[in-house]
C-alpha cells in the first residue's frame, strides 16, 4: 500500500482531506465559473520501469477528480472501484496529502510534499499548467510542437516529456508523461471521462 502513495502522489499532486466518507471533490459544471476554475475528473495509469533490474517495478491505476478555483487545487484519487483514497488540498504556502485512515502530511509547495512523501525531488507542479494545454511559466520549454490550432501537443518541460492530445474547451482530454531517469523510468497516462 506504501507504493500506491507513492505512486499516487508522484502522479497527481503533480500538482497539487478525504476520508472514503467525504463528499466527492466534484461540483456541478455551473459553480466553475472563473476563467482560472477547471473541474476535470478522468484515469490515471502509472507505470515505473526499473532500468538496473529490467523490469516494470510498480503500477497504479485509479480515477480522480480535480477542481481548481483560482490560486487552490482539491484532488481526490481514489480505486478503480471509486472509493476515495486520499484528498490532496493545494493553496499558495501549503499542499496537504489527507489519506482515507485520517492521517495527514504537510508541506509548502506540491513539489515539496512529493519529496517528503517519496523521498525524492520531483517537478511535480507542471501538472496544473499541462491539464490547461500550457506550458509552465519561468520554466523552459524544450522542442513544443503545436496543432493547426496552435495547441501545445507536444513539448519537454523540468524533465518531463508531455504528449497533449484530443483537446476540447478546457484543454487536452488525453496526456502521457514520461520522465526518463538514470535508474528508472516513469510513464503516466491520464484521460479525462
Amino acid at each position: 500500500m506504501k507504493k500506491f502513495w507513492r505512486i499516487s502522489v508522484l502522479t497527481l499532486v503533480s500538482v497539487l482531506s478525504a476520508c472514503s466518507s467525504l463528499e466527492r471533490v466534484g461540483a456541478p459544471q455551473s459553480a466553475v465559473s472563473s476563467t482560472t476554475d477547471l473541474q476535470r475528473n478522468g484515469r490515471f495509469a502509472v507505470l515505473v520501469y526499473d532500468k538496473t533490474q529490467d523490469k516494470n517495478i510498480d503500477s497504479v491505476q485509479g480515477n480522480f477528480e480535480w477542481l481548481s478555483a483560482g490560486e487552490r487545487v482539491v484532488l481526490d484519487l481514489s480505486s478503480p472501484l471509486g472509493q476515495v483514497l486520499a484528498r490532496i488540498n493545494v493553496q499558495p504556502g501549503l499542499s496537504q496529502l489527507t489519506r482515507s485512515n485520517g492521517e495527514v502530511l504537510e508541506a509548502s509547495s506540491p513539489d515539496a510534499l512529493v519529496r517528503e512523501v517519496i523521498g525524492r525531488q520531483f517537478p511535480v507542479s507542471g501538472l496544473q499548467y499541462w491539464i490547461r494545454g500550457q506550458a509552465m511559466p519561468g520554466v523552459a520549454l524544450e522542442t513544443p510542437e503545436y496543432d493547426a490550432q496552435q495547441r501545445l501537443v507536444k513539448f519537454v518541460q523540468a524533465g518531463w516529456v508531455v504528449t497533449a492530445q484530443d483537446y476540447d474547451g478546457m484543454g487536452p482530454k488525453r496526456f502521457h508523461l514520461l520522465n526518463n531517469q538514470t535508474m528508472e523510468r516513469i510513464t503516466i497516462r491520464i484521460v479525462m471521462n
